[in-house]
């Protein structure tokens, strides 16, 4: 049996497509209306770094998905545990891995 499922892998599709389109309204809610003195009209100026991150790790977690790649670790190759990937369907490491990552990164 191939890991994740193919049914985890649509309920985790799922969580991504929820996620972006989070992430999506978000944006919106915070784009200035017409009221405000900002004149910024681009794309670009109504998502936050943090917004762009976050749709940029979606849409890696789908390549990887497509790829046949999501699930693994990055770094080690290992599995990623399902619990993890519900929890935070963009995880690209292992807990492992993502501890090491987080202490090198201090």
């Amino acid at each position: 049996m191939a890991y994740p499922t193919e049914k985890q892998l649509t309920h985790l599709r799922e969580l991504l497509d929820k996620q972006e389109t989070a992430v999506l309204i978000r944006a919106r809610v915070n784009v200035p209306d017409d009221t405000d003195s900002c004149d910024t009209t681009d794309a670009e100026d109504t998502f936050s770094n943090m917004e762009f991150a976050e749709l940029a790790d979606i849409e890696a977690a789908k390549k990887r998905m497509s790829e046949g790649q999501y699930g693994l670790c990055t770094e080690c190759g290992c599995t990623i545990a399902y619990a993890r990937l519900e929890a935070y369907p963009t995880a690209k490491r292992c807990t492992h891995c993502q501890r090491l990552h987080e202490q090198h990164r201090r």
